[in-house]
């Protein structure tokens, strides 16, 4: 996601619009199908550069209730503050303004700009957390641990505690 675009982001009011279609960088502990796409607009506004945009990915996620991999399309609009530092400089990331705003994101990969960083940052925010593989999820036996979308998997039910049988009484 490297962009030779530095001399044209240099002055101040200066825009420039690229168009992502490219792997999702390392580093997010997610495995993604597919490439990220989308578009993001970066603007000077001296000192300091305006990153918005949209990105769409499909994660590999485990499904919360059977742990089955499924495929999770995802898309979001971002705005993001940036500025043009050396991305492997350990002093781009601590910067914080007097509002204690988190540091903005550095860009510059020697002279060329960048968007590794702000793409991974961003799928790492915006990425579910959790999901489902359908919304009729089973899940999995909480004895044997079959997946019971696969159908049921012949395990005896214990009765219920005796302290909860009230309960049962009410749902009946």
């Amino acid at each position: 996601m490297r962009y030779d675009i530095r001399d044209k982001l240099s002055r101040r009011d200066a825009q420039i619009t690229v168009e992502v279609d490219d792997p999702a960088p390392p580093g997010t502990d997610v495995e993604f199908v597919g490439d990220v796409r989308g578009e993001i607009t970066l603007r000077n506004v001296g000192g300091e550069i305006a990153a918005w945009g949209h990105l769409e990915a499909t994660a590999l996620l485990e499904c919360g209730r059977c742990l089955t991999e499924h495929e999770v399309p995802f898309s979001f609009d971002f705005s993001e503050t940036c500025r043009l530092e050396q991305i492997d400089e350990p002093l781009s990331y601590t910067q914080v303004t007097a509002d204690d705003e988190p540091a903005a994101i550095p860009l510059l990969d020697g002279d060329a700009v960048d968007l590794s960083e702000l793409v991974r940052q961003l799928l790492v925010l915006y990425t579910p957390s959790r999901s489902v593989c359908r919304p009729d999820c089973k899940g999995i036996c909480p004895q044997c641990g079959k997946n019971l979308n696969d159908g049921p998997c012949g395990c005896e039910r214990e009765e219920i505690d005796p302290r909860l049988a009230p309960l049962r009484e009410l749902l009946q």
